[in-house]
């Protein structure tokens, strides 16, 4: 069985990250950081999703890592690009990916959902 780590980093003062790591892949969230009113803790809204693969047909390219880094459309969520780069310095800096890395960003909004099976607990 592929061995899998979990942790949390900091990619700004205001952006935190989590990623979920395996032999054949990354994902994670993107989170705003706020303080909270008693000092402490921490609010973390959500802002973005990012995943990060390694592609297999590399036909003309180098091997490297693609992250696809999707932001929502939130009123605490920074420039697309501009937390994408973040997101790659800070994967590199937590030796999650290494380069070379191909970064994709994306501004998306979740449009429709719906469980399959029992997610939810009974109360």
């Amino acid at each position: 069985m592929a061995e899998k780590s979990f942790h949390r980093f900091s990619l700004s003062d205001e952006y935190d990250a989590d990623c979920d790591e395996s032999e054949r892949g990354r994902a994670g969230q993107i989170y705003h950081v706020r303080g909270t009113s008693t000092g402490r803790g921490k609010t973390l809204t959500p802002i973005a999703r990012y995943f990060c693969w390694r592609p297999s047909f590399v036909e003309g390219f180098n091997g490297h890592w693609r992250v696809d880094c999707f932001v929502k459309e939130h009123a605490l969520a920074p420039k697309p690009l501009a937390i994408g780069q973040s997101l790659v310095q800070a994967l590199m800096r937590e030796q999650i990916c290494l380069e070379p890395i191909w970064l994709s960003v994306h501004q998306s909004e979740e449009i429709s959902g719906g469980a399959f099976g029992q997610v939810f607990e009974e109360d």
